[in-house]
């Protein structure tokens, strides 16, 4: 019998009929597997295990694997707008108008944002860690699509998916000098702790989007240790989560 795929969705995007989302997790694998669901590769997983996740994944969006488009993640704050699936190089948001492509963020610790606009028919996936979010890259994207595609704040919606937070997310204080004071959390003899979800969910608010239409997935993953990967917590032994969001023809 096949292992339970449990995948972590936004009750605020649900309602919408033309758009999917879907976050995976450390489950989904039997128990003997090394670094679990893992959707990683280059990790020293059996890569023949993870193209099979990664296409398990997919089928749960009504998706093929050659259906989805990932980047090359680089902690940076290029955004590119595609047409098609694949692999983008130094890329760390996608914007999309094109129904049936699943725009992709890889993670264990990083913040995936999904971004929709059902108006539009239009669709954003950015990889924010540390670096992304001092770059503002969640800020960018949001901004970058209410004005050149006439979007109003009203009418975009966000999913911030489940990542580090601030209970376990450990940084120096040369990362936390880069971040507004109200964002890093300090206690004394420890080390500063920064609420990277919330930067993000603050960026998305600059950019003129009301708290309402943001839904933020709470777990943590350095925390959840039976539902999450983390390569804070596991190191080299932590495998990857995808997280996608694709859009439906239009009905």
């Amino acid at each position: 019998m096949e292992t339970p795929l449990p995948l972590l969705r936004s009750a605020l995007l649900a309602q919408f009929p033309n758009v999917r989302l879907a976050q995976s997790t450390l489950q989904g694998e039997e128990t003997s597997a090394p670094f679990g669901f893992n959707l990683g590769y280059n990790l020293g997983d059996d890569d023949g295990r993870v193209t099979a996740n990664i296409a398990r994944f997919a089928e749960r969006l009504d998706l093929n694997p050659e259906d989805l488009a990932f980047m090359n993640q680089v902690h940076g704050a290029t955004i590119r707008e595609v047409s098609e699936p694949g692999v983008y190089d130094d890329t760390d948001a996608m914007i999309t108008t094109q129904a049936g492509i699943g725009l992709t963020v890889r993670t264990a610790d990083c913040v995936p944002v999904m971004l929709y606009a059902p108006g539009e028919h239009l669709i954003a996936a950015v990889h924010a860690g540390w670096r992304g979010t001092a770059e503002h890259i969640v800020q960018k994207t949001a901004e970058m699509v209410l004005g050149k595609y006439n979007v109003e704040p009203a009418s975009l919606y966000a999913y911030v998916g489940a990542a580090a937070a601030s209970c376990c997310y450990e940084v120096g204080d040369e990362v936390a000098a880069l971040f507004p004071e109200g964002w890093v959390i300090r206690e004394d003899g420890k080390a500063p702790h920064l609420d990277l979800k919330g930067l993000n969910v603050h960026q998305l608010e600059e950019a003129g989007l009301p708290i309402e239409n943001i839904d933020v997935d709470e777990h943590c993953s350095i925390h959840e240790r039976t539902l999450l990967h983390s390569y804070r917590r596991d190191g080299e032994r932590s495998g990857r989560m995808l997280t996608t969001i694709v859009l439906r023809e239009e009905f």
